[in-house]
């Protein structure tokens, strides 16, 4: 999976996974790709969910695992452009509450 990053002003970090799903087969490359990211972000961690559809509980493991990366004063990660596969997976795992979520609707 290719992933797109960029830092804000205020350095936030924000990742731009590029493929349509994070799952069983991609998400430990999006785990390997990012945690030296996030670990050296100055700020919080935004990922723009706008190009994903689909995730499963891989998926949400890597988030997770990104959101501990991160020192307990910048955390949760936030998710951007959450669809609505995406936010029911979330929801039905009882894992919503983990990040601050912005869906796209």
């Amino acid at each position: 999976m290719t992933i797109e990053s960029r830092t804000e002003a205020d350095g936030t970090l924000v990742l731009v996974p590029q493929g349509d799903t994070l799952d069983m087969a991609n998400a430990a490359a999006f785990r390997a790709d990012t945690s030296p990211l996030i670990a050296a972000a100055a700020g919080g961690v935004t990922v723009d969910c706008s190009n994903l559809e689909f995730i499963d509980s891989s998926g949400v493991g890597a988030f997770l695992h990104a959101n501990k990366l991160l020192p307990e004063e910048r955390r949760p990660i936030r998710l951007t452009a959450v669809g609505s596969k995406v936010l029911t997976l979330l929801e039905l795992m009882h894992v919503h509450r983990s990040f601050q979520i912005q869906t796209r609707e």
